[in-house]
């Protein structure tokens, strides 16, 4: 996102190198203070993670580009969406192209998607766990990553939702390495499970957060000095299912909401600075 001055002052063709002194340090202050609104602006936006506006906001600068030109811009690649607005999207076209899909015996292609929870404290990326779920789930018995170890691409397996999946006599190519005439293969971790959280019956959730919060594992990722957990809760993302679409989000137009209060105050100070330099 960029906000040429030269626009937003609309008088540069009328400057000179004459007036450069005055007019130099109006066009200074004038893209400053731009910047700054712009960032206070994304800060204070609702509907937001604080991280996504975090990243935004610090990646607002200005810069001059000529003796009477700046330019104000975002460098964050996800700021185009925020100001113009976001389609929905049906993130279950992931399952045309990744290589970690596996298959039901019936043939359909899924994907187990994990899904990080924040703990109180830390909402940057995501809403965090309420204190009632964190206090069950801290106490969970640690799951761990045992191992690495490699399945094919497209592994036809047994999925059954309370025991898990097992792998499929029916197995079949899926995809073929190029290479070797064999399946493709890819990486598979090998895990050690322990406990995993119930919330059924629990009281101050939402049904919705029963949903996201059933099933929550705990893994140990820091080590004996400096000890940390991560928790997680796993879904499965199935061809054929109505969910795994994303609303659309209307823009917010945040830039446009600066320049139009700006634009009204960086022409007073340029015909102030011109008024100066003139006598």
């Amino acid at each position: 996102m960029t906000l040429e001055l030269g626009d937003l002052l609309a008088i540069k063709g009328a400057i000179t190198k004459e007036v450069f002194p005055l007019v130099h340090q109006a066009v200074r202050a004038v893209a400053f203070q731009t910047s700054a609104n712009w960032q206070q602006a994304v800060l204070q936006q609702g509907g937001l993670w604080s991280g996504e506006k975090d990243r935004y906001a610090q990646s607002i600068t200005w810069k001059m580009t000529g003796d009477f030109t700046a330019v104000v811009e975002a460098s964050y690649e996800g700021a185009v969406g925020i100001e113009n607005g976001r389609p929905g999207r049906d993130l279950k076209k992931m399952l045309n192209t990744s290589d970690k899909v596996r298959r039901t015996e019936k043939g359909k292609r899924f994907l187990i998607i994990p899904f990080r929870h924040q703990t109180p404290g830390n909402n940057a990326h995501a809403p965090a766990m309420p204190e009632s779920v964190y206090a069950m789930a801290k106490a969970l018995n640690a799951s761990r990553v045992t191992g690495q170890g490699q399945r094919p691409s497209g592994q036809m397996v047994h999925l059954n939702p309370k025991s898990g999946m097992s792998a499929s006599a029916l197995h079949s190519p899926f995809l073929s390495d190029p290479k070797t005439k064999g399946h493709a293969m890819v990486n598979q971790n090998h895990y050690q499970w322990g406990g995993r959280l119930n919330t059924k019956g629990m009281e101050g959730l939402t049904p919705q957060q029963r949903r996201n919060l059933n099933g929550m594992v705990r893994f140990d990722t820091g080590t004996s000095q400096t000890p940390h957990s991560t928790y997680l809760t796993f879904r499965v993302m199935i061809e054929g299912s109505k969910g795994w679409v994303t609303k659309p989000e209307p823009g917010r137009f945040i830039a446009k909401g600066v320049t139009d209060k700006m634009q009204p105050l960086a022409l007073a100070a340029m015909t102030e600075a011109i008024k100066r330099t003139l006598g």
